[in-house]
């Protein structure tokens, strides 16, 4: 079992959380009261806001919503926040039944106040952890024994927008440790070593965890702050074998119909935008509008997807190639496409028909799978699920052009397959929302 991690260094937060929970139901209910409502302002529609945001604090609390080992991921807060929202509702419903109460509101009100406010909260506790991130003054210390696995700069670079730092110490020993810890005591120590722990350094490293440090396995710290799973270059470790595993029934029915829905609206809604893109495609460069290739799915078996054409008909006149940014294999109207994933809503075919989920994995070429598994370990675990038009990989990692970047968007790949929830999924697709329309880092 993991042990808690302490993600808010401040407990200012989680009272701002609290203030939001039990104040927002009643100020929405207000406000939509004021704009809908065809009755002046009753005092059960106090009651109601007041009841409601008790319950919301109370639901919360239940669910662990104010502890400082919370994720402060999207994910985590939309689960809490809509988990919390509706025992709340629930609840009030019941009293309302019982009471006789239910048939006095304004029916159009509480609909709309029901499904508007728990949007409402996440939104508000999503902007003060972003103001608590970008206004925090301390930073969370974490030393890093070894240099088992060297973070790269992209890595850092994420690590810092969390106020996240990191010390290393490379010729790791027992007074080294001690002396590093006495000087500046870290909120956590990983264990990134690079050669065999000495006795003394395990004795040292449980006397450290008997008063209260904060230990961690690399793999723990690259899932738990990272969001990936680390993937030793090494393929020994058969028991990552049995960590990553496939949907469950349930979870793959409802992936299915979070698939078929987001399809279908999307398609409605890009409609002109696919008209509008079927006509410049045809007068900036001539040739099929539509670009068909082989990809390989789930169970490594390959199926037929479909794309805007994004490049010039003799894009691979030297053989196959990695997609990466600013290729100069795509034309001007093209290059738009790829940066706007326009070229990508014909795939909406291939999702309705089964053969792409709308979230998952990128799919790749078989010439590319069959290098990179050669290269990268258990790579072929990512054809445990279907792949997707958007993923976890392709909103956390930019163009991979080699096959260290391969290496690094599996390991985000992998974590989505193994942590994969309706709300993990809600979260990629609202960070895909974010790339598409230019902003990131969120």
């Amino acid at each position: 079992m993991q042990k808690n991690i302490p993600r808010y260094q401040s407990r200012r937060v989680l009272w701002a959380y609290r203030i939001v929970d039990l104040c927002l139901p009643l100020v929405t209910l207000l406000c939509w009261q004021f704009i809908l409502g065809d009755q002046p302002w009753k005092t059960i529609y106090a009651w109601l806001g007041t009841c409601a945001g008790v319950l919301l604090l109370l639901s919360t609390m239940a669910l662990r919503g104010y502890s400082r080992s919370l994720e402060r991921s999207i994910a985590k807060k939309l689960e809490v926040t809509f988990k919390a929202w509706a025992s709340s509702i629930l609840a009030i419903s019941f009293f309302a039944y019982l009471n006789g109460t239910v048939f006095i509101y304004n029916q159009a009100v509480i609909i709309i106040w029901g499904v508007i406010t728990p949007m409402a909260v996440f939104l508000f506790k999503f902007f003060i952890n972003r103001k608590s991130r970008s206004a925090s003054r301390g930073s969370t210390d974490v030393l890093v024994l070894g240099n088992g696995y060297a973070f790269n700069k992209f890595e850092l670079a994420q690590l810092k927008r969390h106020n996240i730092q990191l010390r290393t110490i490379v010729d790791y020993d027992v007074l080294a440790v001690k002396s590093a810890v006495a000087s500046k005591p870290p909120d956590f120590i990983v264990m990134n070593l690079d050669k065999v722990a000495e006795p003394d350094l395990i004795k040292a490293l449980t006397h450290l965890d008997l008063q209260g440090a904060h230990l961690l396995a690399l793999h723990h710290f690259m899932e738990s702050f990272l969001r990936k799973c680390y993937i030793p270059y090494e393929s020994t470790e058969l028991a990552y074998l049995d960590r990553i595993c496939s949907y469950s029934r349930i979870n793959f029915l409802l992936k299915r119909l979070l698939d078929i829905s987001a399809s279908v609206i999307i398609a409605l809604l890009t409609s002109p935008v696919m008209l509008y893109a079927v006509l410049k495609i045809r007068r900036e460069s001539p040739g099929p509008v539509i670009f068909s290739q082989k990809r390989v799915g789930l169970s490594g078996q390959e199926h037929t997807i479909y794309k805007f054409r994004s490049m010039h008909l003799d894009a691979e006149k030297n053989g196959a190639q990695f997609a990466k940014a600013d290729d100069p294999r795509a034309y001007a109207f093209g290059a738009f496409m790829r940066k706007t994933r326009i070229d990508e809503l014909p795939q909406l075919w291939n999702v309705i028909i089964g053969d792409l989920h709308f979230v998952g994995p990128r799919p790749e070429r078989k010439v590319f799978t069959d290098q990179l598994e050669e290269e990268i370990p258990y790579y072929n675990e990512r054809h445990l699920v279907s792949p997707g038009i958007t993923g976890w990989a392709q909103v956390l990692y930019p163009y991979g052009a080699n096959t260290e970047d391969s290496r690094q968007k599996l390991m985000y790949d992998l974590y989505y397959i193994k942590h994969w929830s309706i709300w993990l999924e809600i979260e990629t697709i609202i960070r895909t929302a974010f790339v598409v329309l230019g902003r990131k880092g969120i």
